[in-house]
């Protein structure tokens, strides 16, 4: 099997880190949480502390994985919340950018026991697709799937995704989550939370 670099890549909560992991091990594919490298490697210009996050040095990071995904034979699945800068187009075989329905994700951050700003920026981005739009302007649109994990196991999804980069067919997936929110009319409780 040829060398392939996928990422994994969505809003917090989508289930990006626990796919990946699952995903890597199937493919017995090395696994690259971009998070843990970045601190590990002290990657960051600065810590935000308003958001609590530390601000990726993207250029350094780029390089860096680059130079550590070149030489590399093995399949690398490579977990992110912002992939673009990071791991450039042209190595870049698919970019699976996980879902989840907003109501769903709000669960999810609560449980996690994450602020409700932290909570509302993210349900925020993920209703206005940032992930998706981040990764669609980035890489080419035929690299992209993406993969609603609101009412799908991991496990699900992770064969999903198996089957895709064997050859399967994608999955027609049109995920919009203002239209949906419009319909059943709780786009202004997300709006004026």
């Amino acid at each position: 099997m040829k060398r392939r670099i996928i990422v994994v890549t969505g809003t917090p909560g989508t289930g990006k880190t626990t796919f990946a992991r699952m995903l890597a091990r199937r493919l017995n594919a090395e696994y690259l949480p971009v998070g843990k490298f970045v601190t590990r490697h002290h990657l960051f210009r600065r810590y935000d502390e308003k958001r609590r996050t530390k601000v990726v040095d993207t250029t350094k990071t780029s390089r860096r994985i680059r130079r550590l995904i070149k030489p590399s034979d093995n399949t690398i699945v490579v977990e992110t919340h912002h992939p673009e800068g990071i791991i450039v187009n042209d190595l870049a075989n698919v970019v699976f950018v996980l879902r989840c329905k907003p109501s769903i994700l709000m669960r999810r951050l609560r449980r996690k026991n994450w602020s409700n700003e932290k909570i509302r920026e993210n349900v925020m981005a993920e209703t206005l697709d940032s992930c998706y739009i981040h990764a669609r302007s980035y890489y080419a649109r035929r690299k992209l799937v993406q993969l609603d994990t609101s009412h799908s196991s991991v496990k699900r999804s992770v064969t999903i995704a198996e089957k895709i980069l064997s050859g399967g067919k994608k999955p027609i997936s049109k995920v919009n989550w203002l239209s949906d929110l419009e319909n059943d009319a709780s786009l202004s409780k997300y709006l004026g939370w």
